[in-house]
C-alpha cells in the first residue's frame, strides 16, 4: 500500500481512482446509517464523507442513486472444496454474492493431494479479487484416524505449511483432541500461537470443564459446530467467538440468532460462516449474504446483522486492521444494496474494482490448469459386485437389535438408534419401507479393499442408490442404497468416471455430477455445476428423499471423530465418543 499516495487523495491533492456518490453508508463502527460519499486510490480507501475526486486524473465515478453502502462481506470459516467448485469458480460465485473475504484451509485437496495440491490452490486463488486468509487444515492431518488415512499431508508437511507467508493460523482445532491432550496438536498449537497466528476452533459438543479447558487452551478461539441458542450463550461467556452456521444440510442460524435476540447475548461476540455450501446453493440461495437474510428473518436487527458479517468476522480473524468497515486505509471491499432486508447485492467493489452488477460477475478470474495428479484419484479395485456390499451377520434366521444411524438434514449430529431386524441366512437387506437403508464407506486412496457396512435412516430412497466421492476428513467414496446391486453399480460409476456425485435405480445411472479433480471438485462454471447438481437432487428427490442436502449429510454420516455420534468408516460403524468401532448388532 501506498500511505503517501492515499494520504494525498484523501486530501484531494491526488486523484481517485474510483469515487461511490450519492449512498447511505452504513457504519459497522458506529452502528449509523447516513449519507456519505466514499474514495478509492490503489485498491484502498482513501476517504469517506464528502469527498472530493481529487486532481490530475479522471476518476471512475459510480452514482449509488441511495442505495445502502456496506464493507464486503466475510465468511469466517468455509471449505472451497465442500462447494464442488475449483477454486476461481468459487471466487467468482461468492463475490457475486458480496463475500469479498474468506477464512479456509484447502484441507480436501490436501488429503488427496498433499501440500503441492494447497500450494497449487493457493497461487490459483491469488489471482482472483477474493481474498483468502489461508488457515491450516488440522482435518487435512487427522482425518479419519484411528480409523483410517490417506497418508497425505504428514506433520512434516503441516510444519512446513504454518511457516507459509500466506497461513495466518491454524483451522478447526478440535476441541476434544486438544482437552485430551494430544500431543501433535497441541505442539502444533503451541507453535501457531508462540508466532501470533489465529487459533481457529472445532467445539462441537463441549460442554462443563472441557469446555474451559479447551478455551483456557486456546482463549480467544472461534467455533462453527454450535447447534442450539443454549450452547452459543455458554460459549460465548467463556470468550468464544461463535460463529454462525449456515450450510448446506446444517442451517443453524434461525436457532442460533436467538441467543441474540431472545436470550440476551451481545451481538459483538458472534460471526457468519457457511462452513460447507453446495454450487446449487450459492448460485441459488448466496452464501453469507443468505445468512444476512436468515438473520434478519428471524429477527435480528438488519445493522446489526450487517456487523456481525463485516466488522465482527475481521476483529475476530485478527484482521479488523484491514478490513470489516468502510473507513480510510482499509481494503476496499464495498457491496451496494437496494434495502437492508433483502440485502441483494447490486453492485459489488473488491480490491477497488467493481467485480459484479447485479447477479453477474465482471470481474476477472485467471484461466486454471490442474496438475495430472488431481484426476484419476479414486483407487479401488475394480469391479465391484453385489456381494461386496452384503451385510453379514451370520447365524440363521432372526430378529435381532441392531445399531442404526439416524441422520438429519439440520444438523452434522448424527444418532445411535436401536431397530429390530430381520436376518435371513445370516444377512441384514435394507428396509426401506421403515427407512432403514444400507449404507457403506470404502477405503478409495490405497486399494486397501476396505468396505464398512451399517444401516441407516433419515434418507427415506424408496428405490435404487445414490453415491458420493466427497465427505470430510479423509474423503473415501460412500454409499446409500435399497439393495446391494444398484449400490454397486452406483460405486463402479464413480470410480469410472473419477469421482463424484451419482444416482442409480435398477442398475442404470439416472444422474451423475462428475468431480473429476480430486474426486471432489469440478471442471465446469459455477452454474453449469449448479445446474448438473439441481438435476441431481431432482431425481434423488424422485427416489423418495427428502432431505434438503443429501449429499451434504451423506457426507458428514462419514466423519467417525470430533462430530457425533454414531458414523460410518471403511473399518465398519464408530462410536465417535468412544472412540471405538462397533458392531451392527447391538449387544
Amino acid at each position: 500500500m501506498n500511505r503517501v499516495a492515499l494520504r494525498r487523495a484523501a486530501l484531494g491533492r491526488e486523484s481517485a481512482d474510483l469515487v461511490i456518490k450519492g449512498g447511505r453508508l452504513v457504519n459497522v463502527l458506529t452502528g449509523e446509517v447516513y449519507q456519505a460519499d466514499v474514495a478509492v486510490k490503489d485498491g484502498f480507501i482513501a476517504a469517506v464523507g464528502d469527498v472530493v475526486a481529487g486532481a490530475g486524473g479522471s476518476p471512475t465515478v459510480i452514482d449509488a442513486c441511495g442505495r445502502y453502502v456496506l464493507p464486503g462481506f466475510i465468511d469466517q470459516h468455509v471449505h472451497t472444496y465442500e462447494s464442488q467448485l475449483n477454486v476461481t469458480e468459487y471466487a467468482a460465485a461468492v463475490l457475486v454474492n458480496g463475500t469479498t473475504a474468506i477464512c479456509t484451509d484447502f484441507y480436501g485437496e490436501s488429503t488427496v493431494g498433499g501440500k503441492t495440491a494447497v500450494r497449487h490452490s493457493l497461487d490459483a486463488a491469488a489471482g482472483t479479487p477474493l481474498k483468502i486468509l489461508f488457515v491450516l487444515g488440522v482435518p487435512g492431518y487427522y482425518q479419519n484416524e484411528p480409523f483410517g488415512h490417506s497418508g497425505t499431508p504428514t506433520m512434516d508437511d503441516m510444519f512446513e505449511m504454518l511457516g507459509w507467508p500466506e497461513c495466518v493460523g491454524l483451522n478447526d482445532t478440535f476441541a476434544s483432541k486438544l482437552v485430551g491432550e494430544d500431543t501433535r496438536l497441541l505442539e502444533l498449537v503451541e507453535l501457531a500461537q508462540s508466532r501470533g497466528k489465529k487459533i481457529c476452533g472445532h467445539g462441537s459438543e463441549i460442554e462443563g470443564a472441557a469446555l474451559n479447558a479447551w478455551v483456557a487452551t486456546v482463549p480467544n478461539t472461534d467455533d462453527h459446530e454450535c447447534v442450539s441458542a443454549v450452547e452459543a450463550v455458554e460459549k460465548a461467556r467463556r470468550g468464544v467467538w461463535v460463529s454462525m452456521r449456515q450450510g448446506s444440510g446444517c442451517p443453524n442460524v434461525p436457532e442460533l440468532v436467538r441467543a441474540i435476540t431472545e436470550l440476551g447475548a451481545d451481538p459483538r461476540r458472534f460471526t457468519f460462516n457457511t462452513d460447507l455450501v453446495s454450487a446449487h446453493d450459492l448460485v441459488e440461495k448466496g452464501g453469507i449474504d443468505h445468512a444476512l437474510r436468515t438473520a434478519v428473518r428471524h429477527g435480528l436487527r438488519p445493522v446489526t446483522a450487517i456487523q456481525i458479517a463485516t466488522l465482527n468476522a475481521a476483529e475476530c480473524l485478527g484482521v479488523s486492521h484491514r478490513m470489516g468497515s468502510v473507513s480510510p486505509g482499509k481494503e476496499a471491499d464495498i457491496v451496494l444494496v437496494d434495502d437492508l432486508v433483502e440485502l441483494r447485492p447490486r453492485l459489488v467493489v473488491a480490491r477497488g474494482r467493481v467485480v459484479a452488477r447485479d447477479g453477474e460477475f465482471v470481474g476477472e478470474i485467471p484461466s486454471l490448469a490442474y496438475p495430472s495428479e488431481a484426476r484419476d484419484t479414486i483407487r479401488v479395485a475394480l469391479p465391484l459386485g453385489p456381494d461386496d456390499f452384503r451385510l453379514e451377520v451370520g447365524g440363521g434366521d432372526r430378529e435381532d437389535s441392531a445399531r442404526v444411524i439416524g441422520a438429519s438434514g439440520d444438523s452434522l449430529i448424527t444418532e445411535e438408534i436401536r431397530e429390530t431386524v430381520r436376518v435371513r441366512d445370516g444377512l441384514v437387506t435394507a428396509d426401506p419401507a421403515r427407512d432403514l437403508l444400507k449404507i457403506a464407506a470404502l477405503e478409495r486412496h490405497n486399494r486397501s479393499g476396505e468396505i464398512g457396512k451399517g444401516l441407516i435412516r433419515g434418507f427415506g430412497l424408496k428405490a435404487g442408490a445414490i453415491a458420493s466421492t466427497y465427505n470430510p476428513q479423509q474423503q473415501n467414496l460412500q454409499v446409500v442404497g435399497t439393495n446391494d446391486a444398484d449400490m454397486a453399480a452406483a460405486a463402479n460409476e464413480l470410480v469410472r468416471i473419477g469421482g463424484g456425485m451419482v444416482a442409480v435405480r435398477d442398475g442404470k445411472v439416472l444422474a451423475c455430477l462428475g468431480l473429476p479433480l480430486y474426486g471432489l471438485l469440478s471442471d465446469k462454471p459455477a452454474k453449469v455445476v449448479a445446474r448438473d447438481y439441481d438435476r441431481l437432487l431432482s431425481v434423488v428427490r424422485d427416489l423418495g428423499c427428502s432431505l434438503p442436502a443429501p449429499f451434504h449429510t451423506l457426507a458428514f454420516v462419514g466423519l467417525p471423530i470430533t462430530i457425533g455420534k454414531l458414523k460410518i468408516s471403511p473399518r465398519g460403524l464408530v462410536d465417535v465418543w468412544q472412540e471405538k468401532a462397533v458392531g451392527l448388532l447391538a449387544e
